[in-house]
């Protein structure tokens, strides 16, 4: 194995993170402006189109060429390739406003990211691209309100977890009908694993991946990932139908990652070169701004979204920056590690950006939109976890850095936020839990409420039996609501309340199943909680 000689780990992470940031850097400026002709035969939008992160005088617009989605290339010729926007303000596309052209590289997979200014806030806009003599489908974006906007209500859906094997995708579909402001979504929008036949218990997959799918590795098999999730028609659909907010979580690159490391324990060296290219790949297939493409290993994921005078959202980042997770990972008893001070899930500079914005918002609500279980959680009462009578901890949530939880909490008080929203996901399963200085104490003082979002199709698990799930409800008082079902998360924000909808689909084994509402639950302004509706 190669290594770098007489070199300490943080000099020779630092020289990785150097080259590699240099190259991707440097992709699209060696190469000349000067677009060649193409004429495709079959349709280069076989990916949709998408729009994402506005703000109140624009959005991001994105799509891929890509007519042989998962051939390496997709189907593209090396040259750079001229692709026109238009935007207008009806939905048959009968006012254009604006026409831009913009040029997609195959250094960047023949992606286009365009970042549109000058319109009006609080507006749907709608628009199409053009190439090589073909249109793509229409999308429908959405400007954010003014900044002092009275904004009286936001309808957006928190989903995530969408195992390409595991199932249909029809809550995506859901959520495209559902008309929403945005999607939230928290990550695991692809999965990194290699083409197998049957899951764990020998049962065939509702789909499978192309038997070439190895587990990814190189840019190619992230691109090639992404093509085959990203052809998904319900997906496209939700893509097309409002604006995302994109994060990333541990599939994205390797599960359970965790800073500059996996729980392989691959040396740096070779981790850091997957990291790069894994999140070359989630740039080229997200509808984010130029400020989150990669720089080498490194992206700058989080950022924030004001939503008027109603919501102040955080996207945060749990993997980049935590400390390892502590114990050997996975669900542990007195884990003592766990506690240590010094422990982190945002890193430094985060947490520095995370309490200076929290001291800034005077939001109606405050919400802190990332990916991982916040709450703690005795996870006592599961399948194959035997009750020795001591707590069980899941050290891959925020109750491996026990320390960053308190730290954030006390951020929330000092900001004097009384509204607080915590958003997730990752666990395939959904739960509604009140956020308590003592969490085992159902009368300790609630700080707020989080909201963890199922999976759309990637497999969960339950207690099997009554008397297991009132184990689970007896060890968390402090949770509400949990369900097993696959879906995602409705949520209609106003002044007065929030209003959280978990959606479910009865079977994910064959495509086209509607969503139902399975429960509802409200927290009222002013008085943290959670309401069952």
């Amino acid at each position: 194995m190669f290594r770098f000689p007489n070199m300490p780990d943080f000099d020779r992470r630092a020289l990785l993170r150097g080259l590699l940031g240099a190259g991707a850097l440097g992709l699209v400026s060696r190469r000349s402006d000067a677009a060649q002709p193409v004429s495709f035969s079959s349709d280069p939008f076989t990916l949709g189109v998408a729009s994402g992160d506005p703000a109140p005088d624009g959005f991001v617009l994105w799509t891929r060429l890509a007519p042989e989605p998962l051939k390496a290339r997709g189907g593209m010729p090396a040259h750079p390739v001229d692709v026109t926007v238009e935007i207008a303000d009806d939905p048959a596309m009968t006012r254009i406003l604006r026409s831009e052209r913009t040029i997609a590289y195959l250094e960047l997979a023949h992606a286009v990211h365009l970042e549109v200014e000058g319109l009006s806030p609080a507006r749907d806009y709608f628009y199409r691209f053009r190439a090589g003599g073909a249109d793509s489908p229409i999308g429908r974006a959405r400007t954010l309100p003014a900044p002092d906007s009275k904004l009286q209500q936001l309808r957006f859906a928190a989903a995530g977890c969408q195992r390409w094997e595991g199932g249909y995708y029809s809550a995506w579909r859901a959520i495209a009908e559902d008309q929403l402001d945005f999607v939230f979504h928290y990550g695991d929008y692809i999965y990194e694993y290699g083409f197998v036949e049957t899951d764990k218990v020998g049962a065939p997959w509702p789909r499978t991946m192309p038997k070439d799918f190895a587990a990814c590795y190189t840019l190619t098999d992230y691109r090639r990932r992404y093509a085959l999730y990203k052809s998904d028609p319900d997906l496209k659909a939700a893509h097309a139908a409002c604006p995302f907010l994109p994060s990333f979580d541990d599939h994205e690159i390797a599960n359970n990652w965790a800073g500059d490391s996996d729980p392989k324990h691959t040396p740096p060296e070779a981790f850091l070169f997957r990291r790069a290219m894994a999140l070359q790949a989630w740039y080229e297939h997200m509808p984010v701004r130029r400020a989150q493409r990669s720089r080498g290993p490194d992206v700058t994921a989080y950022r924030g979204f004001r939503f008027g005078a109603l919501a102040d959202l955080a996207v945060l980042d749990t993997r980049q920056y935590r400390s390892r997770q502590p114990c050997g990972d996975g669900l542990v008893t007195n884990c003592t590690e766990a506690e240590a001070a010094d422990r982190t899930m945002l890193g430094a500079a985060q947490e520095q950006w995370l309490a200076a914005r929290l001291k800034q918002s005077d939001a109606t609500w405050r919400v802190l939109a990332q990916q991982v279980l916040f709450a703690p959680l005795d996870w006592r009462g599961f399948p194959r976890i035997a009750d020795t009578g001591v707590p069980v901890t899941d050290v891959d949530t925020w109750s491996g850095a026990a320390a960053a939880r308190d730290r954030v909490v006390a951020m929330l008080s000092d900001a004097g936020a009384s509204n607080v929203v915590v958003l997730s996901g990752d666990l395939h399963r959904a739960f509604a839990l009140e956020l308590r200085r003592d969490w085992r104490d159902p009368g300790s003082r609630c700080v707020g409420v989080e909201f963890l979002s199922t999976s759309i199709s990637s497999a969960g698990g339950a207690p099997q039996t009554e008397a297991a799930l009132a184990t689970m409800y007896r060890n968390n008082p402090h949770l509400k609501f949990f369900s097993d079902q696959r879906g995602y998360t409705r949520h209609t924000v106003t002044p007065q309340q929030w209003l959280a909808e978990f959606r479910a689909v009865d079977t994910i084994a064959v495509p086209g199943h509607p969503a139902r509402t399975v429960r509802s639950l409200v927290a009222e302004a002013g008085r943290p909680g959670l309401i069952t509706r």
